[in-house]
């Protein structure tokens, strides 16, 4: 399991990863100031891992969950620590 402030300081995450029958997958719990904490499960689907250039199922779920803790405020640096 690893945690990660977002930049703005008011979101706290612990990320955990999952491997499953159907792939690997993070669970997220959000901890927000002044609002309800907030579950999240981020994956993929095969169609996603088309790109121009090769990466790891690892780096597209990565991706991925960089893409979905946006709104709440993280950037990859965030996530990194």
């Amino acid at each position: 399991m690893r945690t990660a402030t977002n930049t703005l300081g008011d979101t706290f995450a612990t990320i955990e990863t999952v491997n499953s029958d159907a792939g690997p997958f993070f669970n997220i719990r959000l901890f927000r100031e002044e609002l309800p904490d907030m579950r999240l499960q981020v994956a993929h689907s095969d169609i996603e891992k088309r790109t121009k250039e090769e990466i790891s199922e690892t780096e597209v779920l990565e991706r991925h969950l960089v893409q979905s803790l946006a709104r709440f405020g993280f950037t990859r640096g965030d996530l990194k620590q």
